[in-house]
């Protein structure tokens, strides 16, 4: 049943939103740049975001007394909607109102996303490993031919392959399942994708036979080993649906925050320690995800696994310090399906795990199934795919031609070398507006919990509102002068107070520092110009891009025009910026459901070129223009020149 919708309808601005019942009045201001004074992020702490309220509400207690308030007076953060509302800003709770940070409309929670689920429909559910089921003829005097070719004739006239495979283990056990059930047995046979299969048999194969009928229970899990974390999901291979889905931090990460710490790690304590923590992971992931559906492990056929071409070599035990040292060689790009059992997952010991091919050394899997699951290698339009962490990796392409590069940004994003940084979790500032008079801000954390901290996506709306208002110059450093309160000297220069001590949940300000807008600078600077450099390699401009597709847990909370405003991504109509989440784990999962699927993934890894941005030295010209905001070449960021006139 749909949730029933309600206009809310906010005073002076004279600005009518729609809304599903039960949403928080405060989020639903920021959303609609409707400032409201909020210093604790929504964390029911504060007492000031007050307003008046006329129509249909719940009220929820506050975390805090907030003290007296005047009569018919509330607060936002603990005001609900739930039905037609009108909401009256008060002038103290208003200062001068809304700041025109976006254009109304447009919130980056209107833009399109792909629908994956359509696109794992259409390919359908045609498994790499299939189970057939059939009845072995028991052998007479009068034919008593050997029972692997008896079982053989049976799958030939079972399946359309006219020749089948089995592998050694499987023969040896044929004479007692064969005749445990009367001949009735399930073979599980892996169907390779091309004719070219560098590993293994070229026909499909046996991998495992069982007595009876065990037909129906066919099971796969998608894994995206991430650096920071692991996701999975658990499919059912009949019908294509999926029966649990997992996410963990990933246990490398007491190894190191990004790929080359992991490296070292495996120098320092072992490549095995270091697997081991990331397939500890995986099988915790695997343990809930069978809990929950009731399915055992052992009834899992395969796996398929997406990641950076550094986390799929730890994971699969491979050597990968070469990786770290130019010129930059993996051992290789495409590996073989490998026993599950062979790298500790906790599974049958027919299972089999397959991983999803890379392009380079710093272009991965998880970009190869991002691409697949996106579908833009497939299209007329010339497509921008951004997957944005600790590394930019960035594909420029169309079905005409694929270029990829990797371009280190550094870990702001994810909320490191930021001195009050942290992951996107509860309390941390995901949202914000300034008060273009006072440069007070309107602070909106996860969850309305009291602030910790600010994540990625919440330091570059914080950056962007800074900036519009004057608070920030294009050079990244703080206005001198400027009579503020929360702008202040500090001891790595001048810093913005982002929430005061006795608002935060840490006891202490949260302050945005001049260093951490240099590390921000850096990241930014380093993406975008990525961005220039393919497209100069290939003869184009920005202007001439007609979808821009952002991928992954980052990408999805980012508010794009913002990200213009910084100069991270191209100013271009916000319609041609598309969302597509965890590209990996879905891009994965279509790899797992569907062998056509699979062997697109290893087309598209094969054809796609890698642009080494390290060698180019037009890339190191563009970082450097790229150091300011949004750019030191205004004419490619013309509706932020407009904005900053408007601000005027």
């Amino acid at each position: 049943m749909e949730p029933k919708r309600c206009q809310v309808h906010f005073l002076p601005d004279d600005i009518k939103v729609e809304v599903a019942e039960g949403e928080n009045l405060l989020k639903l201001a920021m959303a609609n740049d409707i400032h409201i004074d909020a210093n604790c992020g929504g964390a029911r702490v504060c007492g000031k975001c007050r307003v008046k309220l006329d129509g249909s509400y719940e009220k929820i207690p506050p975390r805090k007394n907030p003290g007296e308030l005047p009569p018919d007076t509330y607060l936002a953060c603990c005001t609900n909607v739930t039905g037609d509302l009108t909401v009256t800003v008060p002038e103290a709770t208003r200062v001068t109102g809304t700041l025109p940070t976006r254009s109304k409309g447009t919130s980056r929670s209107k833009l399109t996303g792909i629908d994956i689920e359509a696109v794992i429909e259409e390919c359908g559910v045609r498994p790499v490993i299939d189970k057939v089921r059939v009845v072995v003829p028991e052998p007479t005097m009068d034919v008593n031919s050997p029972d692997l070719d008896r079982l053989l004739a049976a799958l030939r006239a079972a399946t359309p392959y006219e020749k089948v495979g089995i592998e050694y283990e499987v023969l040896k056990g044929i004479p007692e399942i064969l005749r445990e059930k009367g001949g009735e047995v399930t073979a599980t046979i892996r169907i390779p994708q091309t004719e070219n299969n560098l590993f293994g048999a070229c026909i499909p194969t046996v991998i495992r036979l069982e007595a009876g009928d065990t037909s129906d229970n066919l099971y796969a899990v998608a894994y995206d080993i991430g650096t920071t974390s692991v996701w999975a999901s658990l499919i059912d291979l009949r019908s294509g649906k999926v029966l649990a889905d997992a996410a963990d931090y990933n246990a490398q990460s007491r190894f190191g925050a990004d790929v080359i710490n992991r490296i070292l790690a495996c120098k320092k304590a072992g490549i095995h320690k270091v697997q081991g923590a990331v397939v500890e992971t995986m099988n915790m992931l695997l343990k809930q995800m069978c809990e929950k559906s009731g399915i055992s492990a052992e009834n899992i056929v395969y796996f398929v696994a997406a990641g950076n071409t550094t986390m799929s070599h730890i994971m699969l035990g491979l050597e990968p310090k070469y990786i770290q040292m130019a010129p930059h060689t993996p051992v290789a790009r495409f590996t073989p399906p490998v026993p599950a059992q062979s790298i500790g997952l906790k599974t049958s010991q027919y299972a089999e795990l397959f991983t999803v091919p890379s392009v380079s050394a710093w272009v991965g899997g998880d970009i190869v199934a991002g691409t697949l699951i996106s579908g833009f290698s497939k299209q007329e339009k010339l497509t921008l795919f951004i997957d944005l962490g600790t590394n930019g990796e960035i594909v420029l392409g169309s079905q005409d031609f694929l270029l990829s590069a990797s371009c280190s940004a550094g870990p702001a994003f994810e909320g490191g070398e930021i001195r009050h940084g942290m992951r996107a979790m509860d309390g941390a500032i995901e949202d914000f507006h300034l008060n273009g008079a006072d440069a007070e801000p309107m602070i909106l954390t996860i969850g309305q919990k009291p602030a910790k901290g600010i994540c990625g996506s919440g330091l570059i709306n914080v950056v962007a509102g800074l900036f519009l208002a004057g608070v920030l110059q294009p050079n990244g450093k703080y206005s001198s002068d400027l009579n503020i309160p929360r702008l202040r000297e500090g001891d790595e220069g001048m810093e913005y107070v982002l929430v005061w001590a006795e608002d935060s949940d840490i006891d202490q300000d949260i302050t945005l520092t001049e260093v951490d807008l240099d590390n921000l600078m850096r990241a930014k600077s380093a993406v975008y110009s990525g961005i220039r450099t393919l497209l100069t390699d290939a003869g184009m401009e920005p202007s001439m891009l007609e979808q821009v597709i952002i991928a992954g847990s980052f990408g999805q909370s980012l508010d794009v025009e913002r990200a213009v405003i910084i100069g991270l991504l191209p100013d271009l109509p916000i319609e041609r910026f598309t969302f597509i989440g965890n590209g990996s784990l879905m891009g994965a999962r279509l790899a797992l459901q569907c062998g056509k699927g699979m062997a697109e993934g290893d087309a598209i890894a094969a054809q796609m070129t890698y642009i080494d941005l390290g060698a180019d030295s037009r890339f190191m010209d563009e970082y450097m223009a790229g150091m300011f905001l949004p750019h030191t070449d205004d004419t490619l960021f013309p509706s932020v020149k407009q904005l900053l006139q408007n601000q005027k």
